[in-house]
């Protein structure tokens, strides 16, 4: 889109999404555009937090890599060579032990029943090449019913909190390892590990500030009259082109860039009914960030590990990360810590309590504590917008809105 140098641009939000817009604006010389965000910093869902016992957490595992060279020249710019490179070293907690990820590539890690199982589910493909309906079918088709039966079911729908069968799988592009029955095979006779797969097997992580201390440097590059920071979103009129904000303050545009989730977006806007109508069709999971810091040295059976995924549904959280494994920095000397992910729906009901409590049970249950008077941090941060969820009608919807 051909923009004029003299028309208004406004950015609502500065997420990544936010901060990407602007700094592409800026790059082609277009200087007379103005973000609102807020909160008092940069960088929305991909920002960190340091609490009051100096410890740093992110909003999730945020890691770095990319196969864009845009993107890479960005990061290598913006980071100046404070970033550590690291290799993804992950696991699959299940029966009580740690196999490595993906798991469709190491199941020779399960008990003998289970190995068998998914390795019946391979030779017994349906081989007629029909096209899945839904993300469960592709699962099924794909990986066998062992495997999907064992982790990618109940895995996938704690991190959705959405079931399988209502979910489309066009998402999934190269973020699923493809299963080769040969390899598979070659794996649980001859006792190998396939560990290293994937696209961001290898990554980058910034040295100070956690994940968000790549977004915050953008701060100081934004110059101080196009950023307002502290400026809440309240209504748009579209037709008008006014951006109502809840200090009262109203904005006037030219362009209008939305970074907001889009079902909020609508719903504070004066579109029409049908459109208002189809978000509401879209659907979005909730989630919490809690994050355990522990006095004291790193438990022996987390050493070298980033990132462990559970599928089982004893335990309400999909994934934890190591912390100290990212950055020593983002823990104080002589502690460790460890951040947990639990996604949450309508459709799979988890109150904070709960989850908070579940993650305290695992780490007594597995002794990497003795008791909770152990615990020196414990940060716990709620998320309305967590995860889009591809129902089988998103898309349908999408191009409607």
């Amino acid at each position: 889109m051909r923009i004029s140098k003299q028309k208004k641009i406004v950015i609502l939000g500065g997420g990544p999404a936010g901060i990407g817009a602007a700094w592409r604006l800026k790059e082609l010389g277009l200087d007379y555009w103005e973000m609102y965000e807020k909160e008092n910093f940069l960088g929305g869902l991909s920002s960190s937090f340091e609490d009051d016992k100096g410890f740093i957490w992110d909003v999730g595992g945020h890691i770095y890599f990319s196969k864009s060279d845009y993107f890479n020249d960005v990061f290598d710019k913006m980071m100046k060579g404070q970033f550590f490179k690291k290799e993804r070293h992950q696991y699959i907690f299940i029966d009580g032990k740690f196999m490595p990820y993906p798991f469709q590539n190491n199941i020779r890690h399960l008990d003998a029943p289970k190995v068998f199982e998914c390795v019946q589910g391979l030779l017994n493909l349906d081989k007629t090449n029909s096209k899945p309906k839904n993300f469960h079918e592709f699962n099924l088709a794909s990986m066998g019913e062992g495997i999907f039966k064992h982790f990618m079911g109940p895995y996938n729908e704690k991190v959705w909190s959405w079931p399988a069968k209502d979910m489309s799988y066009d998402w999934i592009g190269g973020r699923v390892s493809v299963v080769n029955l040969e390899k598979v095979l070659e794996n649980v006779i001859l006792g190998k590990d396939e560990a290293s797969w994937g696209p961001n097997y290898y990554f980058k992580y910034p040295k100070h500030g956690g994940s968000g201390g790549f977004w915050g440097r953008f701060e100081k590059f934004f110059a101080d009259n196009n950023v307002n920071f502290n400026k809440e979103f309240e209504k748009v009129d579209i037709d008008n082109k006014k951006i109502y904000l809840k200090d009262k303050t109203v904005v006037d545009y030219d362009c209008l860039i939305s970074t907001l989730p889009l079902d909020f977006f609508v719903s504070k806007s004066n579109l029409s009914k049908d459109v208002k109508d189809s978000t509401k069709k879209l659907e979005h999971n909730s989630g919490y960030v809690i994050g355990i810091g522990v006095k004291g040295g790193l438990p022996e059976e987390l050493k070298n590990k980033v990132a462990l995924y559970f599928p089982e549904k004893k335990y309400l959280f999909q994934r934890m990360t190591v912390q100290n494994y990212f950055s020593e920095n983002l823990v104080p000397e002589g502690h460790w810590a460890l951040a947990f992910e639990v996604s949450h729906s309508k459709k799979r009901k988890i109150t904070q309590e709960e989850a908070v409590e579940n993650v305290f049970n695992f780490l007594l249950e597995r002794k990497f504590i003795k008791n909770k008077k152990q615990i020196v941090s414990l940060f716990s941060k709620s998320f309305s917008h967590f995860y889009p969820i591809p129902t089988l009608s998103r898309d349908k919807y999408l191009i409607k809105i």
